[in-house]
Formats: C-alpha cells, structure tokens, sequence
C-alpha cells in the first residue's frame, strides 16, 4: 500500500483540537510527536499498531476508513483515526493541565495573613491605653469596605474634579454677578444641556469622591497604628488621630487630579501623615502652641546642637545672636519660642507639702488649689465664716487648757485680737516676740505651748481642717 506523508503538526496546535483527553502538563515534544504520527504510516511499524488495537475493547475497535475527503476540525489538516488512536491511548501526564490548585493556595495564603493581621490590630489596640473602644468597631467597618482598581480609580477621580470644577463655576459666577446665578447661566458657563445633566453630574461626583474616600480609610489606620505601635501614651487619643487623618484623606480627595499620571495613594499620604504628625503634635501639650512655634523650636534645638558641637573646641556656648543668624530670626522671636515651649503646667490636686506647719506628717497636706484659692478675694460670707470658726476654736481651747496656756497659744498662732496687741505687733508672733510680749524665757515659752499642744492631741483630727476652711 502507498504510504501517506503526515503533516508536521505542533503539539499545542494539536491539542487544542483535542477535547476528549484528560488535561495535564504537556511533556512530550514535537519530536515525540512527530515519530509516533510518522511510525503509524510506516509498513514496519503495522503489525505493532494492530497489536495495540487488540488491547482496546472490542466495543471501542472500529474498522479503519479512508478519510482523504473528511475535513478535520481543524482548519488546513486532514483527520487522521490512527493519530488520534495513539492520542488517546496517550499518558495523562502527558497533557497540560490548568494551575487552579496553585491558585487556590495563593488565595487561602493572602486569606490567612489578612485574618492575622487583623487579629494583630486588635490586639494591640487593646493593649494601647491610647485607643478608645469605638475604634475597634470603627476598624472592622473600614475593612468592609472593598478596594478600588487602578483603573476605576481614574474614573473616580475624573468626576470628583469633574463635581468640584461645576462647584467652583457657581462660585465664580455668583462672585462675578453679586448674586446667585441662574439655571441657564451656569448650564452655558458649565457646557452643559440643561439642569438634570448637570445635577447629574454633581452627584455622581460626590458619590465618586465618597467611594475613594472610603476604600482608602486604610491608609489612614496604617499611619495611626505607625504611632501606636511606637508606644502612643495615654495623653494622646487615637481616634483624634484617625479624626484628623480622614480630613486630610477627603482633602486630598477633592485635589487629586488622575491625569498627572500617579496613584492616589501616593499623593494621599502626604497629606495623612502630615495631618496625623501635626494632630499628635497638638495633643503633647495641655496649653496648645502654634503648629510654627514647635517647626521653628524643632529647629532651634537643632542648629544649637551643630553650633556647641562647632564651638566645643572654643569652650563656650552659642550666644543668642549667634544661634539665632543661623536659625534666620531674630533674638526676640528665639525669646519667644523658648518661652513658649518652656511652659509648665501643674494639677491643682498635686499636693505641696508645708514643712513649717505644725500638723503631723498624716495629715491632710495643702494642695495646689488652695493656694490659688487664697489669692482670691474673700466675699461677705466667708469673712463671717472665718470669725464664727475663730471664736469656736477660741472657746474650745479654753475649755481645755489654763488663760495662761491660752494666751500664749494665741500669740504664737497668730489668734489673738490685732486690738489687743502692742503697736506694730500682727498676726503669728515667734517665740521671741512672744516672750518679751509675756515676760518669760524663750525656753519657757516653748515648754508651754508643746505642753499645751500634747493636752490637745485628741483634739487634732476635729480641728486639722481648720486653717484649710479659712485660709
């Protein structure tokens, strides 16, 4: 019989033609290929062939047919039984295979190291004493939100300039005519058809800028949790921070202009960090200080810092005329940012402990909002308060204690009637003044009064509070 040439066939070509065979990685090459088509043809090779086709079964053997005027499936190629026998019988291994079983691997991993790190969020969120609760939740609803392609986000940026150039036409033309503009007005200034275009317009523009605002909130936490996980103190609020932040993400919302050719989030985050940096620069202080005195002290420190280093050989300090020429301000302005940052601020509850005051160490001590209180002058009320106080503990020392014990506790506390006393004698004497006043020796006078105050020992606790009330 005449042997029929076999086309040249290329194995990928071949097997997109093939449907019924398992789909696995091809191995075989075009020459493997090419020597089983050109071994079926071959007379030598007939016998092999045949004995391979008495081991299909005999429900799958089918006779041999000529096919030189079938036309195959594929364009250009003649259909060959004996081709596609051998293909059949093929390895499965043999075969290309699709990679969906790496995918799925690469999906459950990206799964994984989300739920991670969010639960690593969460963990330091509840350890930070920065972090109020409502931001917990507020984290899980910013990662409910999906996030936007490339693509569409060009698109969103496109109609929020779009919303805000329409915004900013009204404004000019209300400007320019010294009132609001008409319908017909700002539809020709704004190259549009009528009213309901325009609306249009502006609303898809706001929804646009909504969405880019929210599918980026995570930039925002991601500055955030940068300060968190830096140890944030107690003094600072996280959610200010956040706050503050997602301004500047709307701001940068509203001036992000996709034709320049870079991301959103590139040119967003100049923005955040700046925002988030000035809002934890607000919240160190309890008094505020102007945003420009902290960037001119941030410089100040340093310049000083270059300038003692330069004149340590010297062995002197920069002068103020020195360190300000380099800082470029002048000696007052240095003055005055020293004396800005240099403030200091107190908690009327701190105590101030009083060395000099006669109560035991026990007892209550003086607090920084009693001696502000005292500055203030006192009204009607507390004058009469004070005088009755005064009498009662007057009366009461006399109940326990001799004339004589009392007078002199009198004089030393400052107690007895100004009226009664010498020229040029007021208020709490020593016990110098108090022993020339009496007569007696210092000594004597000293024995007296601690005397006096040990008799009066279980007296302390009812009248301890008794110069606080007053003073």
């Amino acid at each position: 019989p005449r042997t029929r040439q076999v086309p040249d066939i290329d194995a990928e070509i071949l097997y997109e033609g093939i449907t019924s065979a398992p789909k696995k990685q091809l191995t075989s090459t075009k020459a493997h290929v090419r020597a089983a088509t050109t071994s079926s043809s071959q007379k030598g090779e007939q016998k092999k062939l045949n004995n391979d086709e008495q081991a299909v079964p005999a429900t799958k053997r089918k006779t041999k047919k000529s096919s030189t005027n079938k036309s195959s499936t594929m364009p250009g190629f003649i259909k060959d039984e004996d081709l596609d026998a051998h293909i059949a019988r093929s390895k499965p291994s043999s075969l290309p295979q699709h990679r969906t079983r790496a995918r799925v691997t690469v999906d459950s991993k990206s799964a994984a190291r989300l739920r991670r790190r969010a639960a690593n969020s969460e963990s330091m969120y509840k350890k930070s004493a920065a972090v109020p609760d409502s931001l917990l939740d507020y984290a899980k609803e910013i990662h409910a939100v999906e996030r936007v392609t490339p693509k569409e986000e060009k698109e969103l940026g496109t109609k929020t300039q779009e919303a805000i150039r329409l915004q900013s036409l009204h404004d000019e033309l209300q400007l320019k005519y010294g009132r609001d503009p008409t319908d017909d007005e700002w539809c020709a200034a704004a190259g549009k058809m009528n009213m309901l275009s325009l609306q249009g317009a502006l609303e898809d523009g706001m929804s646009a800028k909504n969405q880019l605002v929210a599918s980026n909130l995570r930039m925002v936490q991601r500055v955030v949790n940068l300060y968190i996980r830096n140890g944030l103190g107690s003094e600072y609020n996280a959610g200010d921070l956040m706050q503050d932040g997602t301004m500047a993400l709307i701001r940068a919302a509203e001036k992000y202009e996709p034709d320049r050719g870079f991301r959103f989030s590139t040119y967003a985050m100049y923005w955040i960090r700046s925002a988030v940096k000035r809002s934890q620069t607000s919240q160190s202080r309890i008094v505020n200080v102007p945003q420009r005195i902290h960037e001119t002290h941030k410089r100040v420190s340093k310049e000083e810092a270059r300038l003692r280093k330069e004149l340590s050989a010297e062995r002197r300090e920069p002068t103020k005329a020195e360190l300000a020429e380099a800082c470029g301000i002048s000696v007052l302005q240095l003055d005055r940012c020293r004396k800005a940052m240099s403030q200091v601020t107190f908690s009327l509850d701190a105590e101030v402990q009083n060395h000099h005051k006669p109560n035991s160490a026990s007892s209550r001590k003086d607090t920084m909002y009693d001696i502000v209180e005292g500055r203030v002058d006192e009204t009607e009320y507390e004058r009469t308060q004070r005088l009755l106080m005064k009498e009662h503990l007057i009366g009461t020392l006399k109940q326990y204690l001799s004339p004589h014990e009392v007078d002199l506790l009198l004089l030393r506390y400052g107690l007895m009637d100004e009226r009664a006393l010498p020229r040029g004698m007021s208020g709490p004497l020593t016990i110098a003044e108090v022993s020339k006043l009496v007569g007696l020796k210092p000594d004597k006078v000293r024995r007296i009064i601690i005397n006096s105050q040990k008799q009066l020992r279980h007296l302390m606790k009812e009248w301890e509070d008794f110069e606080y009330e007053l003073a």
